[in-house]
């Protein structure tokens, strides 16, 4: 499991009393094993040569953002606009002038961190992102701040400081994000936190920080290279953004308001929000809940993608399996059939197969032996056949 890679406590005792409430450091004597798996420095070097973009690479010290882009040559046939590829010489000249590299986005282009992210997200139950940090001995990329994610950091190398202060803001939201707020702002939030830990993590080591939590990093005597695992957590407030969205079907609260008779007349303002949450609240009873959550959790999970599925014809397959980090639900089951939703994609399907669908669920390896019992073996293999186009299954290659 994910999460008992990065913790010792048990995975139920994390998402009861952790997750959320405080931080938590976990030193690497108390868990099975490293990170090096995930990431190291020779996967950095691959990265490199291999045809990564600048578009997934910053560099950033005592919080400046840093040009990433010296000596970067566009490729010609490429659409204008397009990042280029990095030119290394100027990685290693900000590394020894003190920058951090931040590699963004892991989960989706290097394997073993999009293996762990699927993994880790479907036992949180919210989407996961991965980036890397690399930073010089002696260095700080960014000053203190917090994130709106929640946030386990994994030692890969070297040994880095961590001071942390508590929560200004509790649980920030996207429009509170640190580094979109004004100075002062900055600086009130700094002034409302006090000193909450002061502790240095090395290799195997583990941070787990709650969202809202000031941190302020530093490496120590050598390279320190970590990894970011930002959680970004479904909250009541993408429930109510998407209430409110969908009671766009409600005539009255499309209606036109007078915001100037307002001004004049506070009471009359107070009286139409209150009847407008009521009306909120009427939309809520009568609307489906499971359409809301689905419509909430396709749009949470839509920047982090499923694996990759084989483009080119194969050879025969040994049998099928759900496809990593693919969320799909079923709807409208019937005498005649049953609705598959997989992201924006949908098929009616005979009713027998909800069943075999469902225990994907909880084992991923596809019962083919039940589907044919259930439908015949010619509308077995041309059901299989759809749920592979539609991107629910993968093959799985013989032994």
């Amino acid at each position: 499991m994910a999460l008992k890679r990065c913790v010792a406590v048990t995975p139920h005792e994390f998402r009861k009393a952790v997750f959320g409430n405080h931080h938590l450091h976990t030193r690497a004597e108390e868990l099975a094993e490293g990170f090096t798996d995930l990431f190291s420095p020779d996967a950095l070097e691959d990265l490199l040569s291999g045809g990564m973009r600048l578009s997934s690479l910053r560099l950033v010290r005592d919080g400046v953002e840093c040009p990433v882009d010296t000596g970067a040559v566009p490729e010609s046939g490429d659409a204008p606009g397009a990042p280029p590829f990095p030119h290394t010489d100027a990685i290693r000249a900000g590394l020894a002038a003190g920058q951090t590299l931040i590699v963004r986005s892991l989960h989706r282009f290097h394997a073993p961190l999009r293996r762990f992210a699927h993994a880790l997200s479907a036992e949180l139950g919210h989407p996961v992102k991965i980036n890397a940090f690399l930073t010089p001995p002696g260095s700080q990329g960014v000053d203190l701040h917090f994130d709106i994610q929640d946030v386990l950091v994994l030692q890969v190398a070297g040994e880095k400081r961590w001071v942390l202060r508590t929560r200004p803001v509790r649980d920030p939201l996207p429009a509170q994000a640190w580094f979109d707020i004004p100075e002062h702002r900055r600086a009130e939030l700094r002034a409302a936190s006090e000193p909450l830990d002061d502790l240095t993590l090395r290799p195997g080591d583990t941070l787990y920080l709650p969202r809202g939590t000031m941190h302020s990093p530093v490496a120590l005597d050598t390279l320190s290279i970590h990894l970011t695992v930002a959680v970004t957590r479904l909250t009541r407030h993408d429930l109510l953004a998407e209430l409110v969205r969908r009671a766009a079907e409600d005539e009255w609260l499309r209606a036109g308001v007078e915001p100037d008779d307002w001004a004049e007349d506070p009471e009359q303002a107070r009286a139409f929000l209150g009847r407008a949450v009521e009306r909120l609240g009427e939309f809520a009873r009568g609307d489906d809940p499971r359409e809301l959550l689905w419509d909430v959790r396709r749009k949470a999970f839509r920047e982090q993608t499923p694996e990759p599925v084989p483009v080119l014809p194969g050879g025969p397959a040994a049998g099928h399996r759900l496809r990593e980090g693919v969320h799909f639900r079923l709807r409208g089951e019937s005498a005649d059939g049953v609705e598959l939703l997989v992201g924006p994609r949908r098929v009616r399907l005979p009713r027998p197969v909800a069943p075999v669908l469902e225990t994907l669920r909880y084992d991923p390896a596809l019962d083919g032996s039940r589907l044919v019992a259930e439908l015949g073996e010619e509308v077995a293999r041309k059901v299989t056949a759809a749920l592979v186009a539609m991107g629910l299954l993968v093959p799985v290659p013989p032994a």
